[in-house]
């Protein structure tokens, strides 16, 4: 029994050691040097060998291989809080390699592709609840995405103005500036006169949905209709659209097709577009709030979006006028500017969650 248990006990040691001239040369081959790293790979097959045979002097083949480590990757080096961060950083490259090359996480953040996902949102008849206090609201956040916000006056005055920005609406009351943000406009309780800490705008705010994007796939096939695709707004010429951002929409018109819209109904080339069937429930499900109507370049059934070789037309899944800025105002995106398809929603945990249709 006592045999047996030196046996294991030096299996493990052995085992230990190996990994450790593993770590050091995974760690430190880049800049160590040459003749050291070749001094390592032989102490390892002498060890390696007399742990097969169990002949020789195994003390000191272990000492010897300690000593290899040590040179390249020195104890001091390997403990505590430098090790540590070492990992980290490796950790932090892979992930980096990972978002530039094959996924990369994005956030919905208006509401033109609802109800397929959704952008911020906000329930104005709110009241707080039972889990809005500061010890249970960030477990719901993480769950739920959601979390009451209130917005209250900063002093007492009269409401001298109201002016939207590109992302807020400004209220001065009292001389003071207070940012509403957008997404609670609806929210506002405007009134001529606040008392300090009257509330201006509350209710339950939910994030927008959180997708992976595949930015891989496109490498292997072509977009197709009805992709949910991010893409960079970069080339795109039109006064309203932020340049070098990103926007996500549903691919409806392929390239060199000639898109219109006709009765409500997307026309490529002539013919009714319904598939795939997401199509079809666009133009005919009431919870989609509009289908693709007219507007912008596409104001009457007579005109008509040309699209180049490279291009893809690109529409918000909701169109009612004002909610998706998409490409029946600036037409086509070129295939160059595609990050790739919206594949999952990962969080918030709530309907949208899973493969995005």
């Amino acid at each position: 029994m006592m045999m047996w248990a030196k046996k294991r006990r030096e299996a493990k040691e052995a085992k230990q050691l190996l990994q450790a001239a593993k770590h050091a040369r995974n760690m430190r081959e880049d800049i160590a040097d040459a003749r050291e790293l070749e001094t390592l790979r032989q102490a390892e097959e002498a060890f390696c060998a007399i742990m097969k045979s169990g002949n020789g002097n195994r003390e000191q083949v272990a000492l010897t291989l300690e000593r290899a480590i040590d040179a390249i990757y020195p104890f001091r080096l390997r403990r505590g809080a430098r090790e540590n961060v070492e990992v980290l950083i490796v950790a932090v490259a892979a992930a980096m390699a990972i978002r530039a090359f094959f996924f990369e996480p994005f956030k919905i953040p208006t509401g033109s592709m609802q109800p397929t996902l959704n952008g911020i949102t906000i329930e104005t008849d709110a009241e707080r609840g039972l889990f809005d206090n500061p010890v249970t609201k960030l477990p719901q956040w993480l769950l739920t995405g959601a979390s009451f916000k209130e917005i209250r006056a900063k002093t007492s005055g009269a409401l001298g103005g109201v002016r939207p920005s590109r992302d807020a609406i400004v209220l001065t009351i009292g001389g003071v500036e207070h940012r509403v943000p957008v997404y609670m406009q609806e929210a506002l309780a405007l009134k001529r006169f606040y008392r300090e800490g009257d509330v201006i705008a509350s209710g339950r705010v939910i994030t927008g949905d959180q997708v992976i994007v595949n930015k891989l796939v496109y490498n292997f096939r072509a977009p197709r209709r009805g992709d949910v695709s991010v893409f960079d707004t970069r080339n795109i010429a039109h006064d309203q659209v932020r340049a070098n951002t990103f926007y996500i929409k549903r691919m409806v018109g392929m390239p060199s097709e000639r898109m219109q819209i006709v009765g409500g109904r997307l026309v490529a080339d002539g013919e009714v577009v319904n598939e795939p069937a997401i199509f079809e429930r666009i133009a005919t499900d009431p919870a989609y709030q509009g289908g693709h109507g007219l507007d912008g370049l596409l104001r009457t059934e007579a005109d008509a979006i040309e699209l180049g070789a490279d291009e893809y037309l690109m529409c918000g899944d909701n169109t009612l006028p004002g909610m998706s800025l998409d490409g029946r105002f600036f037409g086509g995106v070129p295939r160059r500017d595609f990050r790739g398809p919206a594949v999952f929603v990962y969080w918030p945990f709530r309907e949208h969650w899973g493969v995005i249709r």
